[in-house]
């Protein structure tokens, strides 16, 4: 197993798929050429520390998810500004997966965010494109993006799904819902009914390994395939090590 993971990591640095620029989580005002960004930074900053949220759905998920943004607008040919607010916005409004409410989160964010960007003079007329990409973005809602923007933004939180990130952000959820990593007897769900409310990994046949065919602009399908394959090696490692 060891020379199988060996020979697809070696794979991996062969394969000329676009990787994700270096970053910091701890970002400034120069990381985003944008006037909208310090006011946004601050305010999110306030809202995310007066809040009990699990650790994927922090604030360094929402400044990882806008640096996918915007380097997903500008190779997709979409409004960058557009792009990287509603990431910063998109988990504007969290309730845990579990929530009866959570798939509408999109939308509840989407209403928060229209006001909060029309209190920010740079932002004011974008406002309406900004929250309706934020109203398509949410995964569990099922909804189709309307416009390159909301695909962008589809694409920049869907990549976080995946990939080392992904792994670690799924069984963080998880937990801090009170899932359990896997069936102690059957964790493949192959004489049961999946349920990733119950267990994490069911998460991955329910949800992760769709994502990267599911990508709406080519480079997050290119960077998807990255990081769909550290989904694969994860697995294929867990399976064998669970006998």
């Amino acid at each position: 197993m060891v020379t199988h993971i060996c020979i697809i990591i070696r794979i991996h640095s062969n394969h000329k798929v676009p990787s994700t620029p270096r970053y910091s989580e701890t970002m400034t005002p120069s990381s985003f050429p944008f006037s909208c960004f310090p006011p946004l930074h601050e305010r999110l900053q306030a809202r995310f520390a007066a809040e009990t949220r699990d650790g994927a759905h922090d604030l360094g998920h929402a400044l990882r998810v806008a640096r996918n943004a915007h380097v997903l607008a500008q190779e997709a040919g979409a409004d960058v500004e557009i792009s990287v607010a509603a990431a910063l916005l998109h988990d504007l409004v969290y309730l845990p997966k579990n929530h009866p409410d959570a798939p509408r989160t999109g939308t509840l964010g989407a209403e928060m965010a229209l006001v909060w960007c029309r209190e920010i003079p740079e932002l004011a007329s974008k406002a309406e494109a900004i929250a309706a990409a934020i109203a398509t973005h949410s995964f569990s809602s099922g909804a189709k993006a309307s416009s390159l923007e909301g695909a962008v933004l589809q694409d920049a939180d869907r990549l976080e799904a995946i990939g080392a990130i992904g792994l670690a952000r799924c069984f963080a959820t998880g937990g801090a819902m009170g899932a359990g990593m896997w069936h102690a007897e059957d964790p493949w769900g192959e004489h049961r009914d999946l349920d990733d409310k119950r267990f994490s990994l069911d998460h991955f046949a329910k949800k992760l390994l769709q994502l990267a065919s599911e990508m709406n602009t080519l480079p997050g399908q290119q960077r998807a395939q990255r990081r769909h394959r550290v989904l694969i090696v994860f697995l294929d490692a867990l399976r064998e090590e669970l006998g």
